[in-house]
């Protein structure tokens, strides 16, 4: 405990403050059309330098002050325009940051996704927080998919007294590992101790291929995104990963106490399909959502949990009518708690 106590302190001691208040430049993203980004400078680590990448696309509404934050999963980044519009949509500038090691931030020769303790994410969502905020927003919702919503969440709880923002949402947050009971209390462990002595060696990530399939476009989904940033066979992950992530998953466990409202949405459903069946379109085929659910209720006493009927493991990459109803009830939502004009 105090080990991390130390960690959380050190990370947060940092330049992060200062390099916010610094003027960043933005240029044209080249991944997505319309939207903006700049390059966030996160010094060192043990791999050498590394940094974050923050972008962004405004409402038209130049006095707005309301502003999300987007933290992507595990083997991914963003991309997810329509969801970034129906933000704008309703009012709102969006940002989203692609973490070190990920997606725009990958720097040549480093392990995607590589990271020692989830804390380290922090200075990237503590610098992008500090530039969306002197950029004017003054309502501001952080929201994570997945292992960004394991993120976020405990960034919450650490920020307690001290937030940035104004709500939490959660999209199929990566709050346990998908495997039965006895492989978490045996090779999991094996496997988490493994990246105390021998963080920088690799293994075989989860296949997660067919979920893959469901979403690209190439295949048999609807969506374009990069398959160099975000492949369908998920690259290999360092011990250091795993242990980093099962030390992040026993701290949501164990009970969190997010001060700020919470709502964690998740399918209603989940499926471990071995080949390709139609039903990848209406369930989450990478996470159990009965645990998601069970640790749910335990990350805060304002929390409001919604299963999503028909919902993939990115919620809003789902079919149209499923994508469409989490944005009416997400929206729906906010608004209980957005500034009265």
């Amino acid at each position: 405990m105090i080990r991390k106590l130390l960690a959380v302190s050190l990370l947060f001691v940092s330049c992060v403050v200062v390099n916010a208040q610094m003027k960043h430049e933005y240029v044209p993203d080249s991944l997505c059309q319309g939207f903006q980004k700049t390059t966030l400078d996160m010094g060192n680590d043990y791999n050498g330098q590394v940094v974050a990448t923050l972008v962004r696309k405004m409402a038209p509404d130049t006095n707005t002050r309301k502003a999300v934050l987007y933290i992507h999963g595990f083997n991914d980044y963003f991309f997810q325009t329509e969801m970034a519009d129906q933000y704008i949509r309703h009012g709102y500038n969006f940002y989203a940051v692609d973490l070190r090691k990920n997606g725009r931030s990958i720097l040549p020769g480093q392990v995607k996704g590589d990271v020692r303790n989830l804390v380290e994410y922090y200075n990237e969502i503590e610098e992008s927080l500090n530039i969306i905020r002197a950029e004017k927003n003054t309502f501001v919702v952080l929201y994570g998919h997945s292992m960004g919503g394991l993120v976020a969440a405990l960034y919450a709880e650490d920020r307690i007294g001290k937030e940035k923002f104004d709500v939490v949402f959660l999209n199929s947050p990566f709050f346990a590992w998908n495997m039965s009971p006895i492989l978490r209390a045996t090779l999991l462990q094996v496997a988490a101790k493994e990246g105390e002595s021998r963080p920088a060696s690799t293994r075989k990530s989860p296949d997660v291929s067919l979920y893959g399939e469901s979403l690209h476009k190439n295949f048999k989904g609807e969506w374009d995104y990069s398959l160099a940033l975000k492949p369908l066979t998920a690259p290999d992950i360092t011990y250091g990963w795993i242990h980093a992530v099962n030390d992040g998953i026993k701290r949501v466990q164990a009970g969190l106490h997010i001060a700020k409202p919470v709502l964690v949405m998740h399918s209603d459903r989940s499926i471990n399909p071995k080949k390709w069946t139609d039903d990848l379109f209406n369930a989450d085929a990478v996470l159990n959502v009965e645990d998601i659910h069970k640790y749910a209720r335990t990350i805060s006493t304002n929390v409001k949990i919604i299963g999503v009927t028909g919902g993939m493991h990115d919620l809003v990459l789902s079919r149209k009518p499923v994508r469409d109803q989490v944005y009416s009830q997400l929206f729906d939502y906010l608004k209980q708690y957005e500034p009265k004009k």
